[in-house]
């Protein structure tokens, strides 16, 4: 199963970061570590979404380990917090009121002509109407 492209948004980001990349490894001098800011803005393109860690790390030339690191020790500065709150001021639980499943509802249809000629349908859920043509078509078939 493959999964959705990435936003336009994201595509974007990802090619601004690595246009800023780019800049950075034609103007350092000997292996400069890459700086703070750098690591900050790869980071953002994987938390706006639409990207993995790999394509990020493979379309910027960056060490996939470090990088995984990177992210998940700096969590907590990508994520818009009030500076002013304290943990007192979250709740330490949050309940949420779900409607319980409803019933999933099952037919088994099986049919046999006069000829030998048998159907079975199996369907769950919402049956869909065009199920009346297929079993009509089953009964005008002519041997």
């Amino acid at each position: 199963m493959k999964s959705a492209p990435p936003s336009p948004e994201a595509v974007s980001a990802l090619e601004e970061v690595w246009q800023q990349f780019q800049l950075w490894r034609k103007t350092k001098t000997g292996r400069e570590r890459i700086p703070a800011s750098l690591w900050q803005a790869a980071a953002e393109v994987f938390y706006i979404g639409g990207h993995s860690l790999h394509k990020i790390s493979k379309t910027l030339h960056l060490n996939y380990t470090a990088f995984k690191q990177h992210v998940e020790s700096h969590l907590p500065s990508l994520i818009d917090v009030e500076p002013d709150a304290t943990p007192e001021d979250s709740p330490a639980f949050i309940a949420f009121e779900l409607d319980p499943p409803s019933p999933v509802s099952e037919c088994i249809i099986e049919m046999e002509d006069s000829t030998g000629a048998k159907m079975r349908m199996c369907l769950r859920g919402k049956t869909d109407p065009s199920i009346l043509g297929i079993c009509k078509s089953f009964w005008r078939h002519q041997p």
